[in-house]
């Protein structure tokens, strides 16, 4: 019964809505439907759901927090390594300014300005 119905709900919806809609749409549904279904049915519910969404390629909760997560976990990452790939220039071009190499040659090999160099 269950299966059918939500066939039924997202063969109605999947010509006419937009995802977003059709996403709110099925997840309003299931939570209406889930306070009038008999408690034995509501597994079989939960099942048919999750295959719909499936079927669909929508995420469920916990996997687009994993994604958002990876997402952040590597933008992080990258920064960190800009950060030290700053930090490295910066310090070659203090030692190269230290040395007594000029500031203009400094600044195209390290990519860095001739006023950061100056502040360094």
């Amino acid at each position: 019964m269950c299966g059918a119905f939500l066939i039924g709900i997202q063969l109605s919806i999947k010509p006419k809505l937009p995802r977003k809609e059709a996403e709110s749409f099925i997840t309003e549904t299931f939570i209406y439907l889930k306070a009038l279904i008999p408690s034995e049915e509501k597994e079989e519910l939960k099942m048919d759901f999750i295959k719909t969404s499936e079927a669909y390629g929508y995420e469920t909760i916990a996997e687009a927090e994993e994604k958002a997560l990876a997402a952040k976990y590597e933008e992080g990452r990258n920064e960190g390594i800009e950060i030290g790939d700053l930090n490295a220039r910066k310090e070659m071009a203090k030692g190269f300014r230290d040395a007594g190499i000029p500031v203009n040659i400094i600044a195209k090999q390290t990519s860095l300005s001739e006023e950061e160099i100056r502040n360094l």
